[in-house]
């Protein structure tokens, strides 16, 4: 066989079983006795079909049920079972290297079934963690609501407080005002109170009436002073008008 056609074999070989474990199957690659690379692939399909390529080297194709060999071959051509001896080495070689890639697509198993679960309980954590998210949204929602009419509260309490405060400023000044009233009256009404007194001994000690009780009406102004009903006599009415109606001042006594 020419290196041409060992070539055009190798290539046409080596698509075909690409296209078949390409289905289901783990490999490994590993160095070996040198420059020699061994890239071992093996079918999970029933019987096990593993590929091994050496590097600078012959391409071996072996198919195994368990640990029998079912078919063994070199750049596509088939070794018969009584001639397998001369590739004992080789094979052996590919048995560890088939045991090695079992083991580790084993763990590879393993870890990507870890890394399923793992990735679900992200996704579950992501979804939890979504709608933790809504929910403090929705929450930053409500608190940002709150937090306006809280303000608006806070402004209508402060312009409450200082319409309350300009209230308490004008009751204040009324108080203050009312008092110095008060004040006021308190003198004028002492005043009154004297000058009353005044008058009814100065109309007892001129005989106008017997005595405190016989008064019972007086009414003085600046053109007239009657008491009891009856306007004084003029020279006398002169002195009491004189006397008590000074600036217009004008009184009014009843003792019903």
């Amino acid at each position: 066989m020419t290196a041409i056609q060992t070539s055009i074999l190798r290539t046409v070989t080596l698509m075909l079983l690409t296209v078949i474990i390409t289905r289901t199957s783990f490999g490994q690659g590993y160095f070996s006795s040198g420059d020699r690379f061994f890239n071992v692939n093996v079918s999970e399909d029933s019987p096990r079909l593993t590929t091994v390529i050496c590097k600078d080297g012959p391409l071996y194709v072996l198919q195994m049920k368990g640990d029998r060999i079912m078919n063994f071959s070199v750049d596509g051509r088939t070794i018969p079972p009584d001639s397998l001896g001369r590739y004992q080495e080789v094979i052996d070689s590919i048995k560890v290297r088939i045991k090695e890639a079992a083991e580790q697509a084993k763990r590879d198993r393993a870890q990507a079934e870890m890394d399923r679960q793992q990735a679900e309980r992200d996704r579950v954590q992501a979804a939890r963690d979504r709608e933790q998210a809504e929910r403090d949204r929705s929450q930053s929602l409500l608190d940002r609501e709150q937090a306006e009419k809280n303000r608006l509260q806070a402004d209508q309490n402060r312009e409450q407080a200082e319409r309350d405060r300009e209230q308490a400023e004008r009751d204040r000044l009324q108080a203050e005002r009312d008092r110095e009233q008060a004040g006021r009256d308190r003198i004028r009404a002492e005043e009154d109170r004297k000058m009353t007194e005044n008058l009814i001994r100065d109309l007892i000690a001129d005989g106008i009436v017997p005595d405190r009780d016989s008064v019972h009406t007086v009414k003085l102004d600046a053109d007239e002073f009657i008491v009891n009903g009856k306007r004084l006599p003029e020279a006398l009415e002169k002195k009491y008008l004189a006397k008590y109606a000074k600036k217009g001042l004008s009184m009014s006594y009843h003792n019903d």
